[in-house]
């Protein structure tokens, strides 16, 4: 099951027969391909060129964050960072065959005592989308010890960007629990019982695309 991503933890919680289908059996998905997921793949990676120097203007879909992501440009802010974990929690290279959890960062940068980590979104707000970027937090902290963290999320279309989250360094305890907790609740799975909801439309596995799932 290791090594483990907030998609990939995510995917258990969500319907842990949809994670057996997708990470355990690697069966093929059955529903057409999604314009809104290609969308979201193709702007997140305009947004990474774009922190790197490689496209001089901020693309057109960043209109309404435009301000926001001129002054991450200003602030040399680092993109698509690769970090992980060991299960101790010690810092390790994102391709190690010992990495416990990993993360790719949209958005990161050190300024002072604080490192900055922020989120690129598509489409909807997410009750999710918090959670991720707390998971972040945890991931980032062998890294960047101790610092204070704050995180941000960035909706593209809806031209939000959420105020500051701060993190202190004595709050991550708690956070890396948590994770771990959620994390021995997978791996201790070896059932993986259908979780039918309002995501199965979405889901690659769903009957209503031919998929072996019976929702």
């Amino acid at each position: 099951m290791r090594p483990w991503s907030y998609s990939r933890l995510s995917t258990w919680e969500t319907c842990p027969r949809q994670y057996q289908y997708y990470y355990v059996e690697k069966l093929e998905g059955h529903r057409p391909e999604s314009p809104a997921a290609n969308r979201g793949l193709a702007i997140h990676d305009k947004a990474d060129k774009y922190l790197k120097g490689e496209l001089k203007m901020y693309p057109h879909e960043f209109q309404k964050v435009a301000a926001h992501m001129m002054l991450l440009k200003a602030k040399k802010a680092q993109s698509e960072i690769k970090l992980a974990i060991k299960a101790d929690w010690t810092p390790c290279d994102y391709k190690a065959e010992d990495a416990y959890f990993r993360a790719i960062i949209d958005v990161l940068y050190v300024e002072g005592n604080v490192c900055h980590i922020q989120d690129h979104k598509t489409g909807e707000v997410y009750p999710s989308h918090p959670i991720q970027l707390n998971d972040y937090v945890a991931i980032a902290s062998p890294h960047y010890p101790n610092m204070e963290y704050e995180t941000r999320l960035i909706y593209v279309d809806k031209g939000i960007v959420t105020p500051p989250k701060k993190t202190a360094n004595d709050k991550l305890k708690g956070i890396k629990i948590m994770l771990d907790g959620r994390v021995k609740n997978a791996e201790e799975d070896t059932i993986f019982p259908t979780r039918a909801g309002a995501h199965c439309k979405w889901c690659d596995y769903s009957s209503r695309y031919g998929g072996p799932c019976a929702f």
